[in-house]
């Protein structure tokens, strides 16, 4: 999960600057209703919308009142991000393509070659809701208590205010993987920094009520877009300990799908939905959590399910928490998501300025 939310954070700050252009025209001036036709017709100003981002140009009045009337069919799709790299990447509004009927546009001339070579690989497919028995909510319901118990019990969960995490990692780059360094800080409920540092290089997200924003090298500062910083948040939504906390949220759910296996462990695995995490837990018999998977993109902007097995545990403070992390990417091993954990803070002394721009913000 950490690594996907830097990916994040980098791609956002690199594409900071497309956040001072003032709807722009897309896709060239054409007309969004004929270009998902099949049909290349340049718009008129006279007929022209502000939707998002983008301004929308129509060859007729009439086309401007198609779109009106279903303007999420016929707009850029994903909010205007790059359809091959998801919420992280901003995408360019004149490098376009448009796939069953809807147009989607890309941060590089790269990221549309390879959506169009294959395009399912990097666009999620269509969910249907799920409506477990009550049966299944019972035993969902069940399961999770136990887990709360096994991490240390309801009152040490949902007291946290603070936690510390210090990570090593992995991440690939072109000379080879290079060993990263991440701390995790978050002041709960509604406040989280993510710093990674390798080698000749740092940064850090941070997430606060309505904003996010990226530090670069510690002092060079960008905000991201609304659609990254929700992306992101669910992202650090979905851990064990944050799964366990929500518990309690009116919209959250946990419901038994069936027994499974977490490497040789045998688990049951429960469907749990809150804030729009939507992932599959499994809990021992112990009441631990073993694995967790969810559906996200690998490093290079591909969907498909990301699975977490923890090992390792450890008592920190009245808690028991993993202090190994084997990540697997559509059931294979993958080194960028894997970490080992070198230390835990429950409830710290946390700086608050460690959430604020910095005094020499660049932006």
């Amino acid at each position: 999960m950490l690594l996907l939310s830097l990916i994040v954070g980098v791609t956002s700050a690199q594409n900071s600057q497309s956040q001072e252009r003032k709807a722009p025209v897309a896709i060239e001036g054409l007309d969004p209703v004929m270009l998902t036709q099949g049909k290349d017709v340049i718009g008129q100003q006279k007929y022209s919308i502000i939707r998002g981002d983008f301004e929308y140009l129509f060859a007729s009045e009439e086309n401007k009142a198609t779109f009106e009337k279903d303007p999420t069919r016929y707009e850029v799709q994903l909010n205007g991000a790059c359809a091959r790299m998801g919420p992280s990447v901003y995408g360019n509004a004149d490098l376009f393509t448009v796939y069953k009927g809807r147009i989607y546009i890309f941060g590089s001339g790269q990221c549309l070659k390879l959506f169009e070579a294959a395009p399912e690989k990097y666009l999620e497919p269509e969910t249907t809701a799920i409506t477990p028995t009550a049966d299944a909510l019972k035993k969902g319901a069940a399961l999770i208590a136990k887990a709360v118990q096994s991490m240390g019990g309801a009152d040490k969960i949902d007291s946290l205010a603070g936690y510390v995490e210090k990570r090593t990692g992995t991440v690939m780059r072109q000379s080879g993987p290079t060993e990263a360094k991440i701390i995790l800080t978050k002041l709960f409920p509604d406040r989280v920094r993510q710093e990674r540092a390798t080698a000749g290089n740092s940064f850090a997200q941070v997430i606060r009520p309505g904003e996010m924003f990226v530090i670069i090298q510690q002092q060079r500062v960008f905000p991201s877009r609304e659609n990254a910083r929700a992306e992101l948040e669910k992202n650090f939504h979905c851990t064990p300990l944050e799964i366990l906390r929500a518990r309690q949220r009116s919209d959250f759910n946990a419901y038994r799908i069936a027994e499974g296996k977490a490497g040789e462990a045998v688990v049951e695995i429960i469907g749990v939905e809150f804030g729009g995490v939507r992932a599959r837990v499994g809990i021992d018999s112990a009441g631990r959590i073993l694995s967790l998977s969810y559906r996200g993109r690998n490093s290079d902007g591909e969907v498909g399910e990301i699975t977490e097995y923890y090992s390792d545990f450890r008592a920190v403070a009245g808690l028991t928490l993993s202090f190994k992390i084997n990540g697997a990417f559509k059931g294979e091993p993958t080194a960028e998501l894997s970490f080992v954990v070198d230390e835990i803070q429950i409830d710290p002394s946390i700086d608050p300025a460690l959430f604020e721009k910095p005094p020499t913000t660049k932006q």
